[in-house]
């Protein structure tokens, strides 16, 4: 029996693919960069400046190529495991009403509650008008 791949699992393995992909081009270029340092003439009559200026970005092209191709962490970045992420659980619809309706009747309790102390606090003229 075959397992029906989720969509979740599908993009994450297409974004690593791509990953790898890109980590392939970078070290392409940091590999087609190494070629002209090959001719021992050109480095002995370069200065120290050119010889840095052709290493440089075979460092760079280099390390990101091996960032990319061997660590995952854009993919461990973008696809979390589901371990790390609690899934929220879901309650019936019977618990939602039963959770709100206890909510709104201890609120209405505490508005009447205030009423009452307000009440006692204001106290209203007992006979006719005072004038």
């Amino acid at each position: 029996m075959q397992r029906a791949m989720k969509s979740s699992d599908l993009f994450k393995d297409i974004f690593s693919l791509a990953v790898r992909l890109l980590g392939l081009v970078f070290l392409y270029l940091g590999l087609r960069a190494v070629t002209p340092m090959l001719d021992l003439g050109a480095i002995e009559t370069a200065g120290k400046s050119d010889v840095v200026t052709a290493i440089l970005p075979i460092i760079f092209n280099l390390a990101v190529a091996w960032w990319l191709l061997g660590g995952g962490f854009l993919v461990r970045r973008a696809y979390p495991e589901s371990s790390k992420i609690a899934p929220r659980p879901e309650a019936h619809e019977g618990e939602k009403t039963r959770t709100t309706k206890s909510i709104l009747s201890h609120e209405m309790s505490d508005v009447s509650d205030a009423e009452k102390k307000l009440a006692s606090l204001v106290e209203k003229p007992r006979g006719g008008r005072t004038g």
